[in-house]
């Protein structure tokens, strides 16, 4: 099956598309076309050719989401523009961007951030309406470049290569400017909200909720300025556009210097606030759907609804199956790292003989997983079991971090 997949993910790029992400229940591509009804036609034509391959005749690929723009972290972190056809509207007007504004309630910008949710709840919507803005202002630029073009001397019926890097360098230089003015004054004034509502209440109990960390299933770091996490998240989301990406860290630069803290300070440097623990070919008992959960940032299980995500199904998972799996695959982890090998600290060989003390470079022996990095693993699945509520993973967890 990994086979077919690396396959159909090379034909994909043979076909001229790129993949930005993809596992075996979806793919997204960039058709590289600035208008719907282009893209349209290149999936269909896509579509057509894959299934004309004897070796992919059997897979059933259907375009689902179209988007005019999408800024894409992981598949578990995402924003954009979706693109909807009105059914009372022809494909080729739904895609001229000056209709489009007659429309402007079939443009849904849709916003999912995992790591938003490990942001204090007051500062939540800062964040998701500067990354909004951040996708939507560049994708109205350049519908507006497009529309002025069309209605130019030099108007033609398709767009070149050449027109197209011409808005490409346009939208650019335009999010450039963006960012060195509107977005660093509008971080700057959330900033200067957090600092007098966050700071100022932290220590009233009623606050406690809106405005501390919410602990999670995937948390596992210590956070504590919110102002500071707040532009960590900003600009991390931000840099995801490879063309803006310095002048996005010369903005994280002057945004630092506000909270007194170094750029290149170990506080300073982003890092995920949420561990990821897949649990792998979890089956649902009605229809016999098999997917992987990821426990820890899935958005339906968050909310604590577990349920199959199959439209036509929607039957609840058995809570205690899972449960009784995660327990074996804790029991199997702390098998592993109580029977795991030795290894020397200077040339890394794994000790063979059962009594030496030194290795025969000199160098002297070392778990290859230490308590630490077991301990930090175990503790992810306490906060799951906690989280989730499973009282019987979290006692077996807690026994063996009091007993290791």
């Amino acid at each position: 099956m990994r086979k077919v997949f690396a396959l159909l993910l090379a034909e994909f790029r043979k076909l001229g598309a790129s993949i930005i992400y993809a596992d075996f229940s979806k793919v997204i591509i960039d058709t590289g076309k600035l208008d719907l009804s282009s893209a349209q036609g290149y999936c269909d034509c896509l579509l057509k050719a894959l299934q004309s391959r004897d070796l992919f005749e059997w897979i059933v690929l259907e375009p689902l989401r179209f988007w005019h723009s999408l800024l894409f972290m992981d598949q578990y972190n995402y924003g954009g523009i979706q693109a909807k056809v009105p059914n009372g509207i022809p494909e080729d007007v739904s895609s001229t961007p000056n209709l489009n504004a007659d429309y402007g309630s079939q443009l849904d910008i849709i916003s999912s951030w995992n790591i938003a949710e490990y942001l204090p709840k007051a500062t939540q919507d800062y964040f998701i309406l500067i990354v909004s803005e951040f996708i939507y202002e560049p994708w109205k630029e350049q519908a507006a470049i497009r529309a002025a073009s069309r209605n130019g001397s030099f108007c033609t019926p398709s767009v070149t290569l050449s027109a197209t890097e011409t808005y490409e360098t346009q939208v650019t230089e335009f999010l450039k400017k963006k960012i060195s003015s509107y977005f660093l004054r509008k971080v700057l004034g959330f900033i200067h909200d957090i600092n007098r509502h966050i700071k100022g209440k932290k220590d009233i109990i009623d606050e406690s909720i809106s405005h501390g960390f919410p602990p999670l299933a995937g948390s596992h770091i210590h956070i504590g300025d919110p102002a500071l996490e707040f532009i960590k998240h900003v600009c991390k989301v931000l840099a995801l556009d490879q063309h803006v990406q310095h002048d996005v860290l010369v903005m994280k630069k002057n945004l630092l210097k506000l909270i007194r803290v170094k750029e290149f300070a170990p506080e300073a440097q982003y890092r995920d606030p949420c561990l990821s623990f897949t649990l792998p070919n979890v089956i649902c008992s009605y229809c016999n759907d098999c997917r992987d959960l990821d426990i820890c940032r899935d958005a339906m299980l968050l909310d604590r609804d577990w349920r199959c995500a199959v439209p036509q199904c929607g039957q609840p998972y058995n809570r205690e199956e899972i449960e009784n799996t995660l327990i074996q695959i804790v029991r199997q982890r702390e098998h592993l790292y109580h029977l795991q090998d030795l290894v020397c600290v200077r040339c890394r060989g794994v000790k063979g003989a059962h009594l030496a003390e030194q290795c025969e470079c000199g160098g002297f022996f070392r778990c290859f997983e230490d308590a630490t990095e077991f301990k930090a693993k175990m503790q992810v699945f306490l906060n799951i079991a906690m989280y989730h509520q499973f009282p019987i993973l979290g006692e077996f967890v807690s026994w063996i971090m009091e007993i290791g």
